[in-house]
């Protein structure tokens, strides 16, 4: 029997916090960036890949998160003007800080969770804008008075929903009689 010596395997060496955060902006290798951030969160550098991260999950609400595309249909139906893009911008330092926080609890980030943090970062900061009364006129939502702070976490539970009901429903559970 002819041996066949053994190769020893070659890692590759591990890319840099910079070169991690310049792939996610070009919208690849985030997978890697969350499992970076969840091994190496509190080291130099991570602050860089949880605001490439933030930038690239907020921006794919649109294309990514069926509760947040419901949740901006129903303001868009509801008429009113919403800066939608001055919105997204304010979201991101929230959701890097977010996303350090996930995964300083240990564990592995999973991108789906990382998603609908973005998306519900990203709701609380539209319902700012947002006039909350037309919005729930439209839902068939009866209240007399809302704060500017359940409003949010309103539109923030209600990136859960995936129908105008479902949008409807948390809304009114979101908020008090």
């Amino acid at each position: 029997m002819i041996e066949v010596p053994s190769t020893p395997t070659r890692q590759k060496p591990r890319r840099t916090p910079q070169q991690l955060a310049r792939a996610v902006g070009d919208g690849r290798n985030v997978g890697a960036a969350l499992r970076h951030l969840d091994s190496h969160g509190e080291e130099p550098g991570a602050d860089e890949v949880a605001q490439a991260l933030a930038h690239f999950l907020v921006a794919r609400c649109e294309s990514h998160h069926a509760g947040w595309r419901v949740v901006r249909q129903v303001v868009v139906d509801s008429g009113g003007v919403t800066p939608w893009e001055k919105a997204a911008r304010r979201a991101v330092p929230q959701v890097a800080e977010d996303l350090l926080l996930l995964a300083a609890e240990g564990g592995r980030t999973p991108l789906a969770r990382a998603q609908h943090v973005a998306a519900q970062r990203r709701a609380e900061h539209v319902a700012r804008y947002i006039d909350p009364k037309p919005v729930m006129k439209d839902l068939g939502v009866v209240r007399r008075t809302v704060t500017a702070e359940r409003w949010q976490a309103a539109l923030s539970s209600a990136v859960s929903a995936r129908s105008r009901e479902q949008v409807a429903r948390a809304v009114e559970q979101s908020l008090p009689d």
